[in-house]
């Protein structure tokens, strides 16, 4: 998977699906390349609670996409039709993802944790005393990775 990955901060409020915990991230971006664009709209629906922004067609690529919102978190779905293409602004056209990252408050972040574990989603909770915060990941459908942090 691909990714683009742009932290920004979000002032609006977002509203949540329906089975997903509330969380709120203190405001995140990511645009990732997927293999199956409406199973990965419906994993991050279901996952993360995420709901459809917006689905069109990508004006400087052959590539449909989605944008997913929620919790102020932003994620940009692209699929990429035909043959992989060559990079545009760094952006490869295969999937392929380093990692993501999220920030939420503590209570969030245990909540989340313990409503992914639920769905059977390994979360392994670690601590980085370095860096003061504690955090889990996650992979989602094409095997993107996810952090969360708190």
């Amino acid at each position: 998977m691909s990714l683009l990955l742009v932290w920004r901060v979000v002032t609006q409020s977002q509203t949540t699906a329906t089975h997903a915990p509330p969380f709120m991230a203190q405001g995140a971006f990511a645009a990732i390349v997927v293999t199956d664009l409406d199973a990965s709209v419906n994993w991050y629906e279901s996952n993360l609670g995420l709901h459809l922004v917006k689905r069109g067609r990508s004006p400087r690529l052959p590539a449909e996409t989605v944008v997913l919102s929620g919790h102020n978190l932003f994620v940009e779905l692209i699929h990429h039709d035909g043959t992989p293409l060559p990079r545009i602004d760094k952006e490869a056209s295969v999937p392929r993802l380093l990692k993501a990252g999220v920030i939420v408050g503590q209570k969030d972040f245990e909540t989340l944790a313990a409503y992914l574990q639920k769905r059977g989603i390994e979360t392994n909770i670690f601590e980085d005393k370095e860096m003061g915060v504690r955090s889990f990941m996650i992979r989602d459908n094409d095997g993107n990775l996810i952090q969360f942090f708190t």
